[in-house]
């Protein structure tokens, strides 16, 4: 009898350890997404060769579409971009990819995409495709694409989506920001996720 009251001790214990094991692992398990149903998918080029969005697992990515010719929302929100990437440590920098993807596959070459996204910053991956590639990745992500109707010159704009898609470690969607939040903010919404990452 004796030695089952000494046990006693050592049972409480043990569980005790136990629930704070659990604990832990719930504190520190990333939470369930709130776009269950959004599958991310691409494989598209850039002056290096094709990038697929299963590249990225294990980082926590930023992902924009739009196109090269487009004369503000993508040059301020690459601005954008590149201010965030500066921000974060480089630690920090080794965990996350920041991505533009050019919608326009008539005009921008994946050389051309390339040269651009690296004007903002140098770790920012740009891409495009052929039409096939670009209607799919378009398609993925949710992404209104449309063409608009060229001018006397043949100059023509497009209507795209204008979201930022913060990819979480896992390849779930973490969040949809703003093309108009600030370099803070866009920090703030890939801090979230990097402990995570890899």
């Amino acid at each position: 009898m004796n030695s089952k009251i000494g046990m006693f001790p050592i049972i409480v214990l043990v569980l005790a350890i136990g629930m704070i094991g659990f604990g832990v692992y719930n504190l520190n398990k990333m939470p369930e997404t709130k776009y269950p149903q959004f599958k991310a998918a691409f494989t598209l080029h850039n002056a290096e060769g094709s990038v697929s969005f299963s590249d990225l697992a294990g980082k926590v990515s930023i992902i924009f579409f739009g196109y090269t010719h487009c004369p503000d929302i993508c040059p301020a929100t690459l601005i954008n971009f590149g201010k965030a990437l500066k921000m974060l440590d480089e630690d920090e920098q080794k965990l996350v990819r920041a991505v533009f993807i050019s919608l326009d596959h008539d005009r921008d070459t994946p050389e051309m995409v390339s040269k651009y996204s690296k004007y903002f910053h140098p770790d920012i991956i740009g891409l495009t495709g052929n039409e096939a590639e670009i209607t799919a990745a378009a398609k993925a992500f949710m992404v209104p694409k449309e063409k608009n109707k060229p001018n006397a010159k043949g100059n023509y704009t497009m209507n795209h989506g204008t979201y930022l898609y913060v990819m979480r470690p896992d390849g779930k969607l973490g969040e949809l920001a703003s093309h108009q939040d600030p370099p803070e903010k866009i920090v703030a919404s890939l801090r979230a996720w990097i402990k995570w990452a890899e």
